[in-house]
Formats: structure tokens, sequence, C-alpha cells
């Protein structure tokens, strides 16, 4: 990141833009960037106590991350995740961390009436989307694991976590980046950084506010541009901002994409026009889940239950270039000059 800099470019999945103030920096940003979760992580630490040690508390930050990960992965056999799903009979106890997580995943399957699943395991493993085996599963593959998906297999009795029918297991992916940002903006703040920006693949977190007191402008990514192109601007303050699409991990097999936002019900990626979702939340988990979850539901049923949300703002793009937003972001977003896209501004039901 160059010095005296007048604006911090970070994306994956969205572009952030950050103004400076245009005064003088007392401190220099520093940067860390490793590769977790299956993601490039990069934290920016922008003003701390001088006491702290900034190389200290990054190291000690992608620890954090690291430790998450080895919980909640379901590529790793030991991972207290990888166990309950090995077991689904047993009541494996699930550590704090992971109950927290699949507490909030089931509360987010429930309000978007199972959208967001954290019962697709078995399903994202079938496709494979990502990794170097991804393929069109047969008719007959989807069906039988399909028997296994539904949230309400889950069940909790304390901190013990059953799986209550055959085939069910559990993927927290669409929801884990969010809640390891949370913690990490948690350990930022009780080590003395004042000012943050945690980006966990495109899961940006603005830690503080701009020295100047403005708004912070961030660049939502264009989903039919590479990373770095944005569609518009959102000014906002200390937030989450989460964006799901068909753009983030796809294959392409005979002349069609298929995307890993899977529909629950059929088996097979969502397609409901929709082509991003991005949620802007005080809290980096529930930005996670319901981008997933509004994406699937769609504009009207998306747009409903965001406008029923405290705290949540939300803008969808749809493949006919239509930019949908909250009634609650009306007033700090607009399009990027000379736009191809179109704002819609009236009620989508």
């Amino acid at each position: 990141m160059k010095k005296n800099f007048r604006i911090i470019s970070l994306y994956i999945s969205i572009l952030l833009l950050a103004v400076s103030c245009g005064k003088q920096k007392i401190q220099e940003p520093r940067q860390g960037n490793e590769f977790l979760l299956g993601t490039s992580c990069m934290i920016t630490l922008q003003e701390w106590d001088e006491k702290s040690d900034p190389d200290s508390i990054l190291a000690d930050a992608f620890a954090l991350i690291d430790t998450i990960e080895r919980s909640m992965s379901v590529n790793l056999d030991g991972s207290n995740l990888s166990r309950i799903n090995q077991n689904p009979a047993a009541g494996i106890q699930a550590e704090e961390e992971v109950l927290t997580v699949l507490e909030s995943a089931l509360k987010i399957a429930k309000l978007s009436e199972g959208r967001f699943d954290p019962s697709v395991g078995a399903l994202v493993s079938l496709w494979g989307i990502g990794s170097d085996h991804a393929a069109v599963p047969s008719a007959s593959e989807l069906q039988d694991v399909l028997t296994g998906v539904g949230y309400k297999n889950i069940r909790i009795e304390g901190s013990s976590v059953y799986l209550d029918k055959k085939g069910t297991q559990i993927d927290l992916g669409g929801i884990a980046k969010g809640y390891a940002a949370d913690r990490v903006r948690s350990l930022l703040l009780a080590r003395g950084v004042k000012r943050a920006i945690i980006n966990l693949g495109g899961n940006v977190l603005i830690m503080g506010e701009k020295s100047s007191g403005d708004p912070w402008k961030i660049g939502i990514q264009d989903p039919r541009e590479v990373r770095g192109e944005y569609l518009g601007i959102l000014s906002t303050e200390e937030k989450a901002i989460v964006t799901s699409g068909i753009y983030e991990r796809f294959f392409m097999e005979d002349g069609v994409r298929y995307h890993h936002i899977l529909d629950s019900s059929t088996g097979y990626p969502v397609d409901n026009g929709l082509i991003s979702t991005t949620i802007v939340h005080k809290d980096s988990l529930m930005a996670d889940g319901l981008s997933t979850a509004l994406f699937s539901l769609g504009i009207k049923k998306g747009m409903a239950l965001a406008e029923t949300l405290e705290d949540t703002g939300v803008i969808m793009v749809d493949e006919d270039n239509m930019v949908y937003i909250s009634s609650n972001l009306r007033d700090s977003f607009s399009l990027s000059p000379g736009s191809e896209y179109t704002l819609f501004m009236g009620n989508q039901n």
C-alpha cells in the first residue's frame, strides 16, 4: 500500500474505496495477507494505540482465523464439524464457536424458510464447485443427496449436535467467514486498534470511522466485470459489506455456467434472475448468511424480508442490469457515471 495514500483499494468480491481526509497521517497503515478459510484474507490496520505492536496484532488475528478454520472446516478430518458429520447419531459435543455459528445459521435458515440451509454439506460436496473435480451430478445422485437436506434435521441438545436423518451433513461455509471477521474485530478492539479494514475473501468489515468524520466510500463490485470494476458507490459508516453472486465460484459445462449458490429444494444452482446480492449490516456473520439467503429468495421475497430486519441494507442486481436497493440505502447509494445499469427505486412488490 502506498504511503500518504489518498485512496485505499481493497477488493476480492467487492471494491472498497476509502478516501483519506487530507490530514497528515500519524501512523502508516500496516497490512497483512494470508490464505485461510479457502481464500485470501487481508487485514489493514490504520490507527492503533501507540503502545500496541501492530505486527503482533496481525499475527494474532491470523492465528485466530486459522483456529476458527480448524474447528469449522469440513475438509479437515480432525475438525469439530467433521467429527459431528462423521458421527451423526452420536451427539458430538460442539465447541463453543461452532455452536455459536451453527445456532446462528439455523436462525437464518428459519428466517428464510430454508433458502439458507446449513444441512447442504453433501450437496456441496457432490457438485464440487471450486475444486478440480466440479461436475454436474446425475438426477439420481441429486435425488439421493436431497433426502438428507433440511435444516430441521439438525438437532441441538445442550452443546451436543445430532443429525437426525441419514445423509444430513452440515456445511458452515456460507457463514464462517462472517463469524471470523466479527471475531477479528473484537480482537483488534481489545488490542487498541481504532480503525481497520478486515477483508476475508470479499467479506469486508470496516472498523471505526474515518478520522474526518465523513462516511466511507464503498465501490460495489460489478458482477459482469473483472474484480475491481464497480457499478456504484455506497456511502456508509462502520459496517460489514458482503456480496454473494454467480460470478464468485462457478464452472462451465457444455456452455452452461453452474455457480456455487445451490437451491436446497432442487439441488441445482439457484436460477431466479439475480446475479448478485450485497448485504450491509453491523455484523459480518449476519451479512454473510443473509447474502446467500436473500439471493436465494429472489428480488420480491428477499427485499420484503430485508425491509423487516433491523439494520439491514440490500443491493440486488438482476440479469437485465436492474439494480434494486432497500429503502434505508436510497440516500446513500448511487450508480457510477455512465453506468449501463438502471436503478430501480419503486416498490418491488
